[in-house]
């Protein structure tokens, strides 16, 4: 007998034909722990393991995994065991056994197990669970094939395959798996139908009913399958149809299902159907034929990719690729399950056989590879969704960079699995996550849309398009910021020739300052040479520079009640009425302060000072006005002028001595109105600016 030199991971407690399994650690540390705890008991190769019943005894290791060994022979000779699996799961049936009395018992039930031994198949394949109202029958393994209608319920564990026909005959099937905890192993019970998931859960989740091994899961599927579907007419307005022609509808009806499940056995049993079928009128029996011609060349087409698939099965044998050999077989078991050829057998077992001989490290490899594979596959997924929800966009917004770093990670975990299309799109994201996101500039659309794209060369009146992806062409949420800056630079250059313009005519119309005539000075008075060269300081030009702006002030030194008494030389405003806002200083049509040609007129005019009334002046001028010569006396005496609380209220657009807020300008950004809010974000800093300079032209 050849030896089997891989590591023993499970032995039974108490003697060689103990029930009661062991799993040992593979960690040194752990393994100190677990003598500890079992330094009284002893471990033996259990005939129940398919072992010789020997004594074991554990080998630590802190450069390897640590497991299970014989006692060497008392003649040095090395150990001969003809045990086959030494794995962690070779001990499932044990630990569904203990699993099952402990449940079963918790419900008031006592069961018998008996590890069905069938020619060619190893002990622990099959469990059957046996008591006074069910059979449960557990395939651990492929190694015997399940059959449903025997009076045992199967089982099957995670390799065990099970066609699409039968989970649509049986609406359902069990699963089970063991999952390592520790030092033990925990089982878990899965339902499986057609087009569902399988959904797990945990021993103790589990009952029996009527039905036999019933889970949550189960009570959904009863449910779904049992419940009547609602009439879509009154049966009584329902039209009456021969006999022939409904059945012949029903069948056109299954043919359309069986070829979308891809279920060859149904589909020859229902052109079988339709060819014996009877009674029908020309029309429909033309249907009829049709729907028969197109199934059998589907059915030609389904023989020719399971022969394919066959010999692709038969050559990974041949060069020994365990991967492909794990993914091929559980494509024959979904899709040949039945009716194969003495050929298709005999590939079938090579390479069933060929699976099992592995050993667990090349099995772990396999578990590896089909994890990292059903991985990609859920990246390729998530790939494509990411690219659905980005074909609106031809650009790279910060609000994307979640997703476009999601994208990134899951094509790098897709690999292959893209196609060319879905690749070139992914690098096209790449790039535009190299360069940088682009800020989406805000301008309303009202502005833009009279302008055509430098980008897309979209015409005036013509929204932006998309330039690049899947829906090039189809148009664009928001214009391009090509376009949008278009607007945003005719605004700067705008304020600036705006701010421009002010300041030169604040230039031409700032009166100069009034002469003074310079005192003489004496002729013995030595400091005269001196002050005559001696320059004017920065401090001295600054308080220059200030007599001259207050000067330029005109509406201080004029009483508000006189603002408006005389009519404007520049826009003909009659007494009483506003300016006209010819030179935008203001946010309405009429400014808020009167021009200052206006203004100067009424400091000019000798008439302005009524009764009761004083006039705020700076000192040079009061000065100048008690040095003035009297005024000529004038031929008749003006009439008194009423108190400033008995004349009638005048017009206005605002007071001079106030604040601006940006709640009650224009904003120069996006154009909202007085009391309304900016859009998107507000307030705008633009409007809270243009509401500072505002107050400022009011209080200079």
């Amino acid at each position: 007998m050849r030896t089997d030199r891989r590591r023993i991971q499970t032995a039974v407690l108490g003697g060689a034909d103990s029930d009661e399994p062991l799993m040992l650690p593979m960690e040194a540390i752990e393994l100190d722990a677990f003598r500890r705890v079992h330094e009284d008991d002893s471990f033996w190769c259990g005939t129940l393991l398919g072992g010789c019943g020997s004594q074991l005894t554990t080998k630590l290791y802190t450069d390897r995994a640590c497991h299970f060994a014989h006692h060497p022979d008392p003649d040095g000779l090395p150990h001969v065991c003809g045990r086959r699996s030494r794995g962690v799961d070779s001990a499932d049936h044990l630990y569904v056994r203990s699993a099952a009395a402990a449940w079963l018992a918790g419900h008031g039930e006592q069961a018998t197990f008996e590890y069905t031994r069938t020619d060619g198949a190893p002990v622990g394949s099959v469990v059957d669970v046996r008591w006074r109202h069910w059979v449960l029958r557990v395939h651990l393994d492929q190694a015997v094939t399940p059959v449903w209608d025997d009076g045992a319920e199967p089982v099957l564990g995670t390799m065990v395959p099970v066609d699409r026909d039968t989970l649509i005959r049986r609406w359902y099937v069990h699963r089970i798996r063991l999952d390592s905890v520790g030092t033990a192993r925990h089982v878990q019970i899965g339902t499986e139908a057609f087009a569902r998931p399988i959904e797990w859960f945990a021993l103790d989740e589990c009952e029996m009913t009527e039905r036999g091994l019933s889970t949550p899961a189960v009570e959904k599927i009863v449910q779904a399958r049992t419940a009547p579907r609602p009439s879509l007419w009154s049966p009584g307005k329902a039209r009456k149809v021969p006999e022939p022609e409904a059945r012949a509808q029903a069948l056109l009806r299954r043919l359309v299902y069986a070829r979308r499940i891809e279920s060859v056995p149904v589909v020859k049993q229902v052109c079988t159907d339709i060819e014996d079928l009877t009674g029908v009128d020309e029309e429909l029996q033309e249907q009829l034929e049709a729907a028969v011609r197109h199934a059998r060349v589907w059915l030609v087409e389904q023989d020719g990719a399971r022969r394919k698939l066959f010999d692709n099965l038969n050559r990974a044998v041949k060069e020994q690729k365990p991967g492909r050999v794990r993914r091929l077989l559980m494509r024959v078991n979904a899709r040949a399950a039945k009716d194969r050829t003495d050929a298709e057998l005999a590939v079938y077992e090579r390479a069933s056989t060929y699976f099992e001989s592995l050993d667990d490290l090349t099995r772990d490899a396999v578990q590896a590879e089909a994890d990292t594979e059903k991985e990609a596959h859920k990246a390729a997924a998530r790939v494509r969704s990411i690219l659905q929800r980005l074909r609106g966009y031809d650009a790279y917004p910060p609000d994307l960079r979640p997703q476009v770093e999601e994208l990134l990670r899951s094509a790098a975990l897709a690999g292959e699995l893209l196609t060319r299309r879905e690749a070139r799109r992914v690098e096209l994201w790449k790039k535009r996550a190299a360069t940088g996101t682009q800020e989406q500039l805000r301008v309303a659309r009202r502005y833009w849309i009279h302008r055509s794209c430098p980008r897309c060369n979209a015409q005036q009146d013509k929204d932006c398009v998309l330039i690049e992806g899947p829906d090039s062409g189809k148009p664009r949420k928001e214009g391009h910021n090509e376009r949008l800056q278009l607007v945003r630079d005719e605004r700067k250059v705008a304020q600036k020739m705006a701010r421009q313009k002010k300041k030169t005519r604040q230039e031409v119309e700032a009166p100069a300052e009034p002469m003074q005539p310079a005192p003489e000075a004496s002729e013995h008075d030595p400091t005269r040479p001196l002050q005559e060269r001696r320059p004017r300081s920065d401090r001295e030009g600054q308080a220059h520079k200030a007599r001259m702006k207050a000067a330029a002030r005109l509406h201080h030194q004029v009483p508000r009640g006189d603002w408006y008494r005389m009519t404007c030389p520049r826009c003909h405003a009659g007494p009483g009425k506003l300016c006209d806002n010819d030179d935008r200083v203001g946010p309405s049509e009429k400014r808020q302060l009167p021009h200052d040609e206006r203004l100067r007129r009424v400091l000019e005019s000798n008439d302005r000072i009524g009764p009761g009334e004083k006039v705020a002046r700076s000192d040079r001028q009061q000065q100048a006005v008690d040095v003035a010569p009297p005024p000529p006396a004038r031929a008749e005496p003006r009439p008194p002028r009423p108190h400033r609380r008995d004349r009638e209220p005048q017009e206005t657009a605002g007071s001079a001595a106030r604040t601006w807020h940006a709640r009650e300008v224009t904003c120069p950004k996006c154009q909202a109105g007085p009391n309304s809010p900016c859009v998107p974000h507000g307030p705008h800093q633009e409007r809270v600016e243009w509401a500072e300079e505002f107050t400022r032209k009011l209080w200079g």
